[in-house]
């Protein structure tokens, strides 16, 4: 079972005609293992998207999974991407859940959260999380 959202419609009815977007952008969600979500992103982290990946990544820590991010077929991603990404480590640690990086993740992408200090707070899991300690 896996979950698919757009920024077309923020993934909620409540989001319908909000945004707007030619970039290319996809989220899907997928169960794992135990309380794991591996949630795919695939395009542009950008203005126009970081908002429905925040959303959909802190449903699923508020219904008390930990979370996967699989940016392996992410294209760009910009300083609204990255505040997305902070805010949802303030998210899961304040819902005493974990939140990873998949190791493969793009150079580019990497190399802008080392930049950013980012990477020593969402650790790198080098295979599917274990499971008590990704």
């Amino acid at each position: 079972m896996s979950s698919h959202l757009h920024p077309s419609d923020g993934g909620d009815p409540s989001y319908a005609g909000h945004v707007q977007s030619s970039a290319p952008f996809a989220l899907r969600i997928e169960p794992i293992q135990a309380s794991w979500v591996r949630v795919c992103i695939e395009g542009e982290l950008a203005l126009t998207s970081s908002s429905v990946f925040e959303l959909a990544v802190e449903r699923e820590l508020a219904a008390d999974r930990d979370v996967l991010l699989d940016l392996s077929r992410i294209d760009f991603i910009d300083s609204v991407g990255l505040r997305a990404m902070t805010g949802l480590v303030r998210t899961a640690k304040a819902n005493g859940r974990r939140l990873s990086l998949s190791s493969d993740l793009p150079r580019h992408a990497r190399r802008l959260m080392e930049i950013v200090g980012l990477l020593p707070f969402v650790p790198i899991a080098h295979d599917a999380p274990p499971d008590g300690s990704a």
